[in-house]
């Protein structure tokens, strides 16, 4: 999926006080590419993710995903864009825990798809994450490496074409980390659009993009990479 973004602005309103989060933001990137977003915390990423998915519109400027005009777009027809194209990988899991796990990767296309479809898909791809053996467990009977596996199969039961990772590794020790991007790497194998939002600097060198947002501005950096 190809994403295009040009004069992007974004304010919040607080009061009397308004506080600018994006400004002017311009980003092309091509399908089957794999853009890094580093920055600290507050700099404006996740506001820029939540554009990215079509969950929010930004203030003015133009942002094309794929086919989706998001500025002129529909709330409905933005819901279908994130139901039929998009995947996204929370930092803090957002796992139902009243379900078990083979239900929260469900979730997604339940009201839209045969049951019988999506739990053999869903056991598919707990396959594919490891996590066939707790499929029947609670998110409170899970690990924090092994939640955000759930969130990642999750993620992908509508075979994204973009797939948006914010801070996905950010509560997790160094070998869940290590676990998690590899998942992503090979989901970036496979063709998939991948933005990755980081404020940690060893993970810029996965990927073949890099920018840098800071006080809600983006900008390229220049950087050895290591491609996904």
């Amino acid at each position: 999926m190809r994403i295009k973004l040009h004069n992007l602005n974004k304010t919040y309103q607080s009061g009397i006080e308004t506080t600018r989060v994006l400004r002017d933001i311009d980003l092309v990137l091509e399908s089957g590419s794999w853009l890094t977003i580093t920055g600290p915390s507050g700099s404006g990423k996740t506001t820029l993710m939540r554009c990215l998915s079509a969950i929010e519109k930004a203030d003015s400027g133009n942002a094309r995903l794929g086919q989706l005009d998001v500025m002129v777009a529909s709330e409905e027809e933005r819901r279908q864009f994130r139901r039929n194209h998009l995947g996204y990988i929370f930092q803090d899991f957002q796992l139902f825990q009243q379900f078990d796990v083979l239900t929260n990767v469900m979730i997604p296309l339940l009201p839209y798809q045969a049951r019988i479809t999506i739990e053999r898909k869903a056991k598919e791809l707990l396959e594919t994450v490891g996590l066939s053996h707790r499929s029947h467990h609670m998110p409170s009977q899970l690990s924090g490496g092994e939640k955000q596996r759930v969130a990642i199969a999750r993620a992908l039961m509508n075979d994204p074409q973009l797939l948006l990772c914010d801070e996905p590794t950010g509560n997790l020790d160094l070998e869940n980390r290590n676990k998690i991007m590899e998942t992503i790497k090979q989901i970036h194998r496979q063709g998939v659009t991948v933005v990755l939002v980081t404020h940690d600097p060893e993970l810029a060198q996965f990927g073949d993009i890099l920018y840098e947002m800071r006080d809600g501005e983006l900008r390229r950096k220049e950087s050895m990479k290591t491609r996904g």
